[in-house]
């Protein structure tokens, strides 16, 4: 009997979606329920959404993210720093790059793209370094000892991954999207039934789908970030 499933929209220029990728990975393997990883276009979410007023824009709320973000990455033990000029960062930088790199990954090996996002993670939030050049990509896959890097490259800017990308992002779209991460829960059919914003509502998903949460999973995090 087929069950419900869960898509977990993401990119890695989003601080949230780091959290939200790694309670996620670290419950789908303790969870009957699929889980899908399913890299999108930030900035495309938040053109077609029209979503023009993001916290960064609004100090009192730059002022309390800044807090947030550290909290959060204490939470799933992940190291973080707010990168030097991270408003003008987010407002002038593209992910799209990095994201088509994600989905080549993908097409080859789910854990190989796992591996990667968590090497660009890494280098934008730990090591405060930029992921959107193909330098700051060939860095990445270097550090995370990855095959073949250089035709991993090439093969993101293929026709195929280009078209998936766009794919990911208009169905997030289709289910009311407007930031990052963006969690859909579907049904048996494929339908989606229930979507949610943010990269602090795995509990309740986890409730939604009557599966446990079982909080940061601090053990996975060690093995998961290990090379």
């Amino acid at each position: 009997m087929a069950k419900r499933s869960v898509d977990f929209f993401f990119d890695v220029i989003s601080p949230y979606s780091y959290f939200g990728f790694e309670g996620i990975t670290r419950h789908r393997h303790l969870w009957s329920t699929p889980v899908r990883l399913r890299p999108f276009y930030f900035a495309g979410v938040i053109k077609q959404s029209k979503n023009e007023s993001p916290p960064l824009a609004i100090p009192i709320k730059e002022k309390y993210m800044y807090k947030d973000l550290v909290l959060n990455a204490q939470y799933w033990g992940v190291s973080f720093r707010i990168p030097k000029d991270y408003k003008k960062m987010m407002f002038t930088s593209s992910s799209i790059e990095a994201q088509r790199l994600l989905i080549a990954a993908q097409l080859r090996d789910e854990k190989l793209m796992e591996n990667i996002a968590r090497g660009l993670w890494q280098r934008l939030y730990g090591y405060n370094k930029e992921i959107f050049s193909r330098h700051d990509m060939e860095s990445v896959l270097r550090d995370r000892h990855v095959k073949d890097a250089n035709e991993l490259i090439e093969s993101s800017q293929s026709d195929e991954v280009k078209k998936i990308l766009r794919e990911n992002t208009d169905e997030a779209l289709q289910t009311g999207c407007f930031g990052a991460p963006w969690t859909t829960v579907k049904d048996a059919s494929g339908k989606t039934t229930h979507a949610i914003f943010g990269g602090d509502r795995l509990p309740q998903i986890a409730d939604l789908l009557g599966e446990k949460f079982h909080g940061n999973l601090l053990d996975q995090a060690k093995s998961q970030w290990s090379l």
